[in-house]
């Protein structure tokens, strides 16, 4: 009888939360954060990013083991396959990180190597965990494009942010006005208010030209 595998350590089910911590390497609180940006930036970008930190690939290889990892979770949308996996295996001392066809050449293995070097072991070696994660999914993000804030209050807008989907009172109080003088000028001059309206709406593409 052959022998048993002694410590092979089997792919878990995909990922239900886009931060996954089963070390316990991660505060709780920096942990949340990351789940939040995560979340954010894959609405808005529609990339998924994930973290999966676990203790140790067991017998089998660290590439090995993520590889499999991500083919069978197939993070990303579909006919896009823009999805990454970020693995930290806190035993083992290793990471590795995971990405689709569709990111391939942005994340690429020059990328990753540098995140992990310059990025992460440093901070891992100061004891700064949080710090070594939260530095390599924001250098990723920016990356990819479009990085979103990670903190405790990442989704809110700072007290006094400019909302371009709000208008203020005196704005509310200028659009009301020009609409009822427009009104008055379309009653009383209507192919006039016609002739401004055609102009206003008229704007074409502008061009470049070369010598």
């Amino acid at each position: 009888m052959a022998p048993a595998i002694a410590d092979e350590v089997p792919i878990p089910p995909a990922p239900a939360r886009f931060v996954t911590d089963e070390a316990g390497f991660l505060s709780a609180r920096r942990r949340d954060a990351l789940e939040r940006a995560l979340e954010e930036y894959g609405r808005k970008r529609g990339h998924q990013l994930l973290v999966w930190i676990g203790q140790t690939t067991g017998d089998t290889p660290l590439e090995d083991w993520t590889i499999r990892a991500f083919e069978a979770w197939r993070p990303g949308r579909r006919g896009i396959d823009d999805g990454l996996v970020l693995f930290v295996f806190a035993r083992d001392r290793r990471i590795r990180i995971e990405v689709g066809y569709g990111l391939e050449g942005v994340v690429t293995d020059a990328v990753s190597g540098r995140i992990i070097r310059e990025v992460m072991a440093p901070r891992i070696r100061a004891d700064d965990r949080d710090g070594a994660v939260t530095g390599a999914v924001q250098d990723l993000m920016a990356t990819i494009g479009g990085p979103v804030p990670i903190g405790p209050h990442a989704q809110r807008a700072p007290r006094g942010a400019w909302r371009p989907d709000r208008l203020s009172p005196a704005q509310i109080v200028l659009v009301i006005l020009v609409g009822v003088l427009f009104l008055i000028l379309f009653i009383t001059n209507p192919a006039l208010a016609l002739l401004l309206l055609a102009n206003l709406f008229s704007g074409g593409r502008a061009g470049g030209g070369g010598g």
